[in-house]
């Protein structure tokens, strides 16, 4: 499906236009430093890609002084969290099973980004730690895999729902009471495609990504075979807002329709695609994701997300011939629109050699 039609007009960069945005609603407030935003944005880089040391290092290398208000407060955190010992946000559990689970997997996050070589041992710790606080009923779980299902049914018979699995590169646990299920139609660049979505909300844990970031993020959802799953709390300017309607249903039902339709994507190539919707059609919310996109980017597809962010800012940047902040948003999403469309035909290509070949 082509993108909605938008009414002529000129619209400044990308990068300029939040400047002037940010100027004129904030003018009266302390803003942070350029070297403390750019110090900021690097933490986050490297904390999504497991690195809690290349995190404090760079927030460290930024003059105090120069974070303001929250980022002053986000730094301080960092930097006490991410220090000699583990820092456990675990108090808010009145459970006490939960809260040592909850404990337990911090312990495990904060091991394995202040040591990120050291990942395979630490997560047989953690196995190993876990069967002892489940007991009996986990001796034969051999590995996460098969543990985590046990897992999941005690922490259900206390109240808590749980996302298990992983979250690349980490063992992920995120933990909530309520939920909610609703139908959605979206529009997707291609097409409209209807979901099932699980609204999840009053919330123990969002997850490593939340924890080693001092809550400052987390991720905003995931998508399975059955449905989409949103982190209510994320969007904060509701589920009538823009965000939610492209960073989270679009991004989240480009994962569901392509699960179907390309089978076996690696995770980076799914937040590729899932990534070029959510600029082929943000307005509102469009340099905020971009700028995160530009200022995260990593070499490894361990890391699904900043691997993904390299790969749509390189062929953007090829399409358009000028880096995508540097152009009208009208471009930005024509591109992005473009790029998607043309990645299709590419795997729908290659889908039907296969078979050819096959046959």
């Amino acid at each position: 499906m082509p993108i909605a039609r938008i009414t002529p007009r000129r619209i400044a960069p990308l990068a300029f236009a939040l400047a002037a945005t940010l100027s004129s609603a904030h003018a009266a407030a302390p803003e942070s430093t350029p070297a403390a935003t750019a110090a900021i944005a690097e933490s986050t880089n490297a904390i999504l890609q497991g690195d809690s040391v290349r995190a404090v290092a760079a927030l460290r290398a930024s003059p105090a002084d120069g974070f303001a208000e929250k980022d002053a407060v986000y730094r301080a955190c960092m930097l006490a969290r991410h220090g000699d010992a583990p820092v456990f946000a675990t108090d808010a559990i009145d459970d006490a099973f939960v809260r040592q689970i909850l404990h337990d997997y911090q312990d495990y996050w904060w091991h394995a980004m202040k040591a990120p070589q050291q990942r395979a041992p630490l997560e047989a710790k953690l196995l190993g730690t876990l069967r002892k606080r489940i007991g009996a009923d986990a001796a034969g779980a051999k590995d996460m895999d098969a543990l985590e299902p046990i897992l999941q049914g005690q922490l259900l018979a206390r109240g808590y729902r749980a996302q298990l699995g992983r979250t690349m590169p980490l063992r992920e646990l995120m933990m909530w009471r309520k939920q909610e299920t609703r139908p959605w139609k979206v529009e997707l660049p291609e097409g409209p495609y209807t979901v099932k979505v699980e609204l999840l909300d009053d919330w123990a844990s969002r997850g490593w990504t939340s924890y080693g970031r001092c809550e400052r993020g987390s991720a905003g959802g995931w998508a399975t075979a059955q449905a989409l799953y949103a982190v209510v709390p994320s969007y904060t300017e509701g589920l009538d807002s823009e965000a939610f309607r492209v960073v989270f249903l679009g991004h989240e039902t480009q994962h569901f329709a392509d699960q179907n339709a390309f089978p076996g994507l690696a995770s980076w190539e799914l937040e590729y695609r899932a990534k070029l919707v959510e600029l082929a059609q943000a307005r509102e919310v469009s340099a905020k994701r971009l700028g995160g996109m530009i200022t995260s980017q990593g070499d490894s597809p361990d890391s699904p997300h900043t691997y993904a962010n390299k790969h749509v800012i390189a062929d953007l940047t090829r399409r358009l011939g000028a880096s995508p902040d540097q152009v009208s948003i009208e471009r930005l999403q024509q591109a992005a629109h473009d790029q998607l469309v043309e990645d299709t035909a590419r795997r729908k290509a290659a889908a039907s050699g296969a078979e050819s070949v096959a046959r």
